[in-house]
């Protein structure tokens, strides 16, 4: 299974740092900033297995007060490239919300740009092929949301492929932001946003009407039929995160509950990722094995998962093209 060409389109930053690397982090800051973080990292930033997303979210708290400088940024940027290369991710979509980092006088331009590097850097270093998708929050305004998709929009050619809408679902529909979301639309950039993750399937309904080109979760997706047919029938990946959706749906006590296999049988596109590898203790390996052991998947449903992401990824047709033959080029050579 580690062998297998992998990829991950739904993975957050600042969820994705390695334990070491918190501490490290951490150790680094002056006396004052370090004082205010919790007395124990490690607990701060693993959410309990079962959790709201509200509850989840907290643990960002303190990745994100880590990640303030460029040296900090770029290098848990090369990181997580670097861990998903290891278990053969050939193409990685990292996401983060970049005006979340400008507490020590960076600018968004400054932010982006040091995420950039440290994903430039694994390219050239360990082939694996990236792309950055700029995340605005549903839950601040819309001024802030418009300056987030600016910014996608800004770099656009330069090594952004994506926007995206996060955070709390409850009480922040996506539709407040569909300013930000066609200003991100008209420059050329993509659009996946997280639906239905916690609650909320009219949210789904919602992405779909602002024109998402995938959507985030969906795990509530099959709470609304019309969307459920809508997805199938236009083809609109879901970003499905087994782990992290287990911790925060409400609707599972275990993977054989993920209506993952139900989203498969009904066509729906389905992509397997591992949102946030540090808060849900994951890998790419792991989220496939998960769901490979809870459904029975034969080979070729694993396949089928496998192309269903090269096909989703924001990336060039060459190079969406070359995913697709690594893919079956690793199932030819296993029969």
């Amino acid at each position: 299974m580690k062998g297998l060409p992998k990829f991950d389109l739904h993975v957050h930053l600042d969820g994705s740092l390695r334990p070491r690397t918190v501490k490290e982090l951490a150790a680094r800051l002056p006396e004052d900033e370090r004082s205010l973080l919790p007395p124990s990292l490690a607990q701060a930033v693993t959410p309990p297995a079962r959790a709201s997303l509200e509850e989840y979210l907290k643990a960002f708290d303190v990745t994100v007060a880590l990640l303030q400088d460029e040296e900090a940024l770029e290098r848990v940027a090369y990181e997580l490239c670097e861990d998903a290369a290891r278990e053969n991710v050939i193409y990685i979509e990292i996401r983060y919300a970049p005006l979340l980092h400008l507490r020590k006088g960076l600018s968004p331009r400054q932010v982006v740009a040091a995420v950039l590097t440290g994903m430039r850097r694994a390219e050239g270093g360990l082939g694996i092929k990236t792309g950055l998708i700029l995340c605005a929050l549903k839950h601040e305004s819309t001024e802030r949301s418009m300056e987030a998709a600016q910014l996608a929009a800004q770099f656009v050619s330069k090594g952004v492929v994506g926007f995206d809408l996060a955070g709390p679902e409850r009480g922040f529909p996506p539709r407040v932001h569909h300013e930000a979301v066609q200003m991100a639309r008209d420059a050329g950039v993509h659009v996946t946003l997280h639906a239905g993750e916690g609650c909320c399937p009219e949210h789904i309904q919602e992405a779909l009407d602002l024109g998402a080109e995938r959507i985030g979760h969906g795990v509530y997706l099959k709470e609304d039929k019309a969307a459920e047919k809508q997805v199938a029938a236009q083809g609109i990946p879901l970003e499905v995160c087994p782990t992290s959706n287990l911790q925060i749906s409400g609707l599972m006590q275990g993977y054989a509950d993920h209506p993952l296999k139900r989203y498969l049988d009904r066509g729906i596109r389905v992509t397997v990722n591992t949102d946030n590898r540090l808060m849900s203790k994951t890998t790419s390996t792991d989220e496939l094995l998960h769901v490979i052991e809870a459904f029975d998947l034969e080979p070729d449903d694993v396949r089928r998962i496998l192309l269903n992401s090269a096909d989703a990824a924001f990336a060039p047709p060459a190079l969406r093209g070359s995913l697709r033959e690594r893919v079956e080029a690793a199932f030819a050579d296993r029969g």
